[in-house]
This record gives structure tokens, sequence and C-alpha cells, in this order.
């Protein structure tokens, strides 16, 4: 087994990558110069190999219980304050996770552990980034090493934006490097219930309490009483408000505010489907006018995807009805869409319209304070709305941990109020600034235009003009080059904050070689996908008589396309009968080293 280390005392931000091996001297391959995080030979077998798990990684000091003062002679023992959890989701797991593994009393309140609760259903897998994955190696490594192990990696591969109608790239994001940099685990995609299960278990049965519902709370200053919806009442030193977005601790504590509503109903499906270009793609958003389509692998030879389309909130389709509208809505979109939404089931076609609740200066009152969507729900668009939940519930334990620590050290009583106030400050422009990116990530995403004309109703003729759009030119250019700068600062803007963390990535992260050749070169990741290659004839006439032509898998070769063979090269011809009068010959280059 290998670990990579990265450790660097000047700049936390850009480590030094440390390479321990155990294999022969001949196995080891060193770290090109002008990136410096750990590549490693992909090939066909990518998806198998990013699977494993390097068991020898690396632990900080996680899942010892941190030891209680020692009481003076005839003095009762010390204990750390009861945390109460409204909402056993991923947000509230992890916070309760955190909390006992320093020794607090934890009991956390949900209504149904036993599914997806409320609009989880309609989310299927959860990407957790790398800054989510390093905050959980803080809390307890052994549940990091399940969730990594049983997740599927995507941040090891190409991904980002392509045009929806041709396919073709449009800007495509690095989120391998800024991991290495920072010493973070590689992107992962989990299913949300696997995740959940993951983390209940290891909070334990016996502080979960299952089928219970906060509907209200009393906070005297002394205590906290959380009421449960069939009357019962629980006292706590603090209540967590972890019960999502449409949260009943929020309510109480600042009244009724309705959820922003995106403009957007998202329809999403999970498909028994591998795409040729598995290996080296991880997701991708499809961009349209007014539209978009998600597709990333979640493992287990399946495919998640995620259709938006704006309309208004509160619609509903004929049953049976959500595959024939959403192939209507994506009609003249390219392959990977089509074929996508055709390899789904249509009852594994849910609908959900999208809202977000935007963060406020104000998390909590007294003992009482926010988490996750309850107080910052966020649009899926960046992948964080998870990830921040659980970055919160890290840093709220942390802050609970130094105000216990405060108090033993001066004998005097814990002060939780200034402790929950501190957690709010540290987490607020974080999470405000990451809202706000997801907001703009989904404006960008459907403001989309390839060319002049598309969505201009009567000068929708300037589109035969094929003249690019200005936005889609100026976006492109922004996004190229403020994307590596943002998602630095998303992925690793955390990490500095984890206590007992070492900076470290693991060598079965490793990503292909090719890695970087596929960022700069279309055709260079084209030719990296499986499957076969075929020439396909079109014209404007009806070219249904016309059969593709299976092409070999060699070298580069130049073919000449026409009508009828060439002559003088039949050996390097292609010959198709085509119902169109031009007989010219065209030149086609066709690199088929697959």
């Amino acid at each position: 087994m290998a670990l990579l280390s990265a450790t660097s005392p000047a700049k936390a931000h850009l480590p030094t990558l440390l390479a321990y091996h155990d294999e022969p001297q001949q196995h080891q391959h060193a770290l090109p110069p002008a990136h410096p995080q750990c590549f490693g030979g992909g090939g066909g077998k990518a998806r198998q190999r990013a699977r494993g798990r390097c068991a020898a990684a690396m632990r900080p000091l996680d899942a010892a219980v941190a030891p209680a003062p020692t009481p003076a002679a005839g003095e009762a023992p010390r204990k750390r304050p009861r945390v109460l959890v409204a909402g056993g989701g991923i947000g509230g797991l992890v916070l309760a996770l955190a909390a006992r593994r320093k020794g607090y009393d934890v009991t956390v309140f949900e209504r149904d552990l036993s599914a997806v609760r409320g609009e989880g259903q309609y989310r299927g897998p959860i990407q957790i980034q790398s800054n989510a994955l390093a905050a959980l190696e803080a809390i307890d490594m052994s549940v990091a090493e399940e969730v990594m192990r049983v997740g599927c990696v995507t941040g090891d591969r190409i991904n980002g934006l392509v045009d929806g109608m041709s396919g073709s790239w449009y800007i495509k994001f690095d989120t391998f490097t800024p991991a290495a940099e920072r010493g973070l685990p590689v992107t992962r995609v989990i299913s949300r219930m696997t995740l959940q299960q993951i983390l209940a278990r290891a909070v334990g049965d016996d502080a979960i309490l299952n089928g219970s519902h906060v509907v209200d709370f009393i906070d005297d200053g002394s205590k906290v009483t959380a009421i449960l919806e069939d009357g019962r009442k629980f006292e706590g030193d603090l209540l967590v408000g972890a019960d999502g977005i449409w949260s009943k601790v929020r309510k109480t504590l600042f009244g009724h505010s309705d959820a922003t509503y995106s403009g957007y109903t998202c329809y999403t499906g999970i498909a028994d489907f591998v795409p040729p270009d598995i290996d080296t793609v991880g997701y991708r958003v499809f961009l349209g006018h007014k539209q978009y389509f998600v597709s990333s692998d979640v493992g287990a030879g399946k495919m998640q995807w995620y259709a938006f389309h704006n309309e208004e909130a509160g619609g509903t389709d004929p049953e049976n009805g959500k595959k024939k509208k959403l192939l209507e809505i994506f009609d003249g979109w390219c392959d990977n869409v089509i074929d996508l939404i055709n390899a789904t089931d249509e009852e594994a076609v849910l609908r959900r319209d999208i809202y977000d609740r935007p963060p406020t200066m104000n998390w909590g009152k007294g003992r009482v304070t926010l988490l996750g969507d309850s107080v910052h729900a966020m649009q899926p668009n960046l992948g964080q709305g998870g990830c921040m939940a659980i970055e919160d519930g890290y840093q709220l334990a942390v802050e609970l941990e130094n105000a216990w620590q405060e108090s033993v050290k001066t004998e005097t009583p814990i002060d939780i109020v200034s402790s929950l106030r501190r957690y709010e400050k540290e987490r607020r422009l974080r999470v405000a600034i990451i809202h706000g990116l997801a907001r703009m990530a989904a404006i960008m995403a459907t403001t989309y235009r390839p060319y002049l004309g598309v969505g201009l109703g009567p000068l929708s003729f300037l589109t035969k003009l094929r003249i690019p759009h200005p936005g889609r030119v100026g976006g492109r250019f922004f996004i190229k080059y403020g994307m590596p700068t943002m998602l630095s600062w998303v992925l690793g803007g955390n990490s500095s904050k984890l206590e007992g963390r070492l900076l470290s990535c693991r060598l079965s992260d490793k990503a292909n070689d090719q890695l970087y050749q596929w960022f700069e070169d279309d055709d260079a990741l084209e030719e990296a996908m499986g499957g076969e290659w075929y020439l396909i004839a079109t014209s404007e006439g009806n070219c249904n008589s016309l059969q593709p032509i299976h092409l070999i898998r060699d070298e580069q070769r130049s073919l000449f396309v026409g009508s009828r063979s060439d002559p003088n090269d039949s050996a390097s011809s292609l010959s198709l009968s085509s119902p169109q009068k031009d007989m010219l010959l065209s030149h086609a280059r066709i690199k088929l080293s697959i």
C-alpha cells in the first residue's frame, strides 16, 4: 500500500507532495513538475481502479472521544452539554457524529430514517466534493474511508459544460488539480440513502430517535426543550435545526418565510446505461436556452441525469407522460441526452420544482441555531448543498468543543450561546458566497445561446448564419480564466480550518496520465473513449437507405469520401451512393487511435 502525504509549513494551500511506496522501485512514477499531484496509469480499467481504496491511509486523531476533565476530590464529574438535533439528514447526522466523537450526549430526532425523507427522494445520488470529504476525514476517518470506498470517483476525469445541441465541449472543469494541490480527497458521487446509512450506523441507534418530528421548542435561557409532533418533550442544552428547507425550527425562530422558486422544474432519473466515454468523462452539463441537462456517472453501470426546464411552479404531467414531455423539450439535442432519456424507465423519472433559501445574517437565537438547508438551501448547480451541511456540522462541533475546553480551563459554566454565535459567524460568509455562485451558475446555464437569433422569436432566422453569440464568447472567457480560482477556493478554502487532519491525498485517487492532454485536446479526449466508430452519410435528401460504414480501429489514416470512389486511390476511398447531385469528393481526416 502507498500513501501520498502532503505537508508544507510555508504554504498550506500548495503542499509539497511526498510519496511513500512499498512496491518495487521500478513501479514508482515521478510527478510532473508542472503539475504537483499524483498520476498513474488509467486505461480501460480506470473505473475499477477508482473504486479501490488505500487501506493504509494516514489517520488523524479522529474516532477517539475527548477525555473528560478529572474532577477534584469530592466533586461530581462535569458532563458535556446535551445536544438536540432536529433532523436526521446528512447535516444533522454529521453534526451528531462529530459531537459524539468529542464526548457529547446527542439525540437526533428524525421523522423517518427508513427512507430518504422529504425532497431527498427526488435527488438520487449526491456529489460529495473534496471539501466535504476532508471534513469527514477530520471528524471520523473510518467513516470517511467507507464513504470513499463505496462512492464513485468522478473528480479524476473530465467534467464540464457542453453545447446541448451539438454535444461539443464549451468548457472543461479540472476538479482534480485543486484537490491534489490542497492535499484533499478527490470528488465522489454516492447514493444519498447509502450515505445516510453509513452516518447513522456511525452515530449509533441509541442516539437516533426514529419516528419523531420536532414541531416546536421552548428556550428558557438555561435550557431548551424540543416539542415533538406527538406531544413528547425532550430537554437539552442546545437545539440545532437541521430539518431541511421547510424547517419547523426555523419557522419557530423567525416566523414564516417563503422559499424562493428558481423558475425551473427538474426531472431526474437513473438509467442502466454505460456511455462509451465512461473512463474519460465524469459528468457533463448540456447547455441550452431556458433549459439544461446534467448527466453523471454514479457507478455500478448506472448514470444519473437531471433535466431542468423553465416553467411555472406546481406543474404536473399526465400519467406515464414524463418521458414523452422530456423528448419533446429536448428534441434536436445531441444523442448523449436523448439516449439517456430513452434508457430510463418511465417509473424511474421523478419531478420536483427547484427552490432555495438565501442565507440571512441571523442563523439562530439563544440556545438554538440552524444548519444546512434549513438556513441556506442551495440550487444544485454546484453540487455543494450537502457539502456545506457537512462543513456546518464539523464547524459547530468544533465551536462547542472550544467553548467546553475554555470552561474547563477557567472553571466556569460553558457559554453555549456564544459558541453558537461564533459558529454562525464562522460559516456565514463562505456559505453566502457559494450560495451566490450556485445561483450564478444556474443563470449562466439557462441563458446560454450558441448563436445570434436563439430565443429571439422573429429574429430566429439569424441562427442559420452561425454567428457566435457574444454572451457565449464572453462567458467562455470568464469561465476559462475564473473557474480554476473559484474551484480552488470552493474545494480547498475550508481545509486550513480542519483540526487534526494532515494534508494528504491517496495514490488510489490518481488520475489518468492523459488527463491534461484531454483538457487541451478535444480530439484526444474523443479518441480515448471506448466503443466502435462508424461513418454515417448525411445529406439534405433521403438517406435512409445509406448504411453506416464501420471504420477500422488502427493507426491514423486519410479517407476520401464521396458518391463515387477515387480511381487514383481506390484503397483509401469510401463510396457512398447518395441522391445528391454533387459528385465532388470531400477529404476527411479520421483519427482512429482507440
